[in-house]
């Protein structure tokens, strides 16, 4: 055998071998392209399907506080409103800690999406409203682990309005709101 078609095998050789590799790329990068659409499917179906038909809140989920001192978070009272009337009403503690923002765990656990919860922190009202589910998935290092499910995602409205964050910030809260009748 002569250089020349040493060369020329060893170039075929190695342009198979890149192919192999680039194929095996394209496998890859197509597969984790067609997950993401079909996860993006199956949640939009999922949302549309499932997690804008539930009526009932089940489960307890968290609010946050922020610009509350440590006197004002002794006594958090909420209260459950459906229709125009009070219903269930209760009295719960944060337990502050070193950070601005708190966490408290909401009292109800079954009540509907149509229902509003008022809470009573800090001489201020803060009317929620607009309870909705998402459909999302849990993430894992590699993509969707599991399959989709419907999770809390929070009060759209706060006081009758958008409520961004969700967070109950002090400076927002209504200072003259007058509690419907029990």
């Amino acid at each position: 055998m002569t250089a020349r078609k040493i060369f020329k095998v060893i170039a075929i050789f190695i342009a198979v071998i890149i192919a192999l590799i680039l194929l095996l790329v394209a496998f890859v990068w197509g597969s984790v392209e067609w997950n993401q659409y079909s996860s993006k499917k199956e949640a939009i179906r999922m949302q549309k399907e499932v997690c804008d038909t539930i009526k009932t809140v089940d489960g307890k989920f968290t609010i946050y506080l922020d610009g509350f001192n440590k006197k004002e978070l002794q006594k958090i009272h909420f209260y459950l409103q459906q229709d125009k009337v009070l219903t269930k009403d209760t009295v719960v503690s944060a337990e502050p800690d070193n950070k601005d923002l708190q966490t408290i765990i909401m009292p109800f656990e079954n009540f509907n999406i149509n229902d509003k919860i008022i809470v009573y922190v800090g001489k201020r009202f803060y009317v929620l409203s607009g309870f909705s589910y998402t459909a999302g998935y849990n993430y894992g290092m590699f993509g969707p682990v599991g399959s989709c499910e419907c999770r809390g995602g929070g009060y759209e409205k706060i006081n009758e309005k958008e409520s961004g964050s969700g967070t109950l910030i002090k400076k927002y809260g209504l200072l003259d709101y007058q509690l419907p009748p029990k």
